[in-house]
């Protein structure tokens, strides 16, 4: 069971660091590179993107660590899975949308945000239960 901890424990690492330097990026894109070239609503998705990538990839990053020191804890390992697919949805759905003007790219958002809530729900499950 130690290995498939690891494993998780390195996706998450991986996931939320690689979460985290596109949220700077986009970050930067928005205020610099793209604000003379997308509307206003374009911009405030990148915006929004742009900081639950930051904050999302921090958090895959914390579920991590705990992952590391309690592997066999279901509720973190759902955690961390929720957050990830949130992340690639719902900030990968506000960009896809933003950047392509293909706007029903946006629809994905819905979805990644509540698995974001329930990413959040599961890691006070596993809070409750140790």
């Amino acid at each position: 069971m130690a290995y498939a901890g690891r494993m998780w424990t390195k996706l998450y690492v991986i996931s939320g660091s690689l979460a985290g330097a596109c949220g700077v990026v986009l970050g930067a894109l928005t205020a610099h590179g793209l604000r003379t070239r997308l509307d206003a609503a374009a911009i405030n998705n990148l915006e929004t993107a742009s900081l639950y990538l930051l904050v999302h990839g921090l958090l895959l990053v914390g579920i991590a660590m705990l992952v590391e020191w309690f592997p066999v804890a279901t509720s973190l390992r759902l955690a961390g899975a929720l957050v990830l697919v949130g992340i690639i949805l719902f900030c990968g759905g506000l960009t896809g949308a933003a950047i392509s003007g293909i706007r029903p790219l946006a629809a994905a958002a819905p979805l990644g945000g509540s698995c974001l809530i329930a990413g959040w729900l599961a890691l006070m499950v596993f809070g409750f239960t140790k």
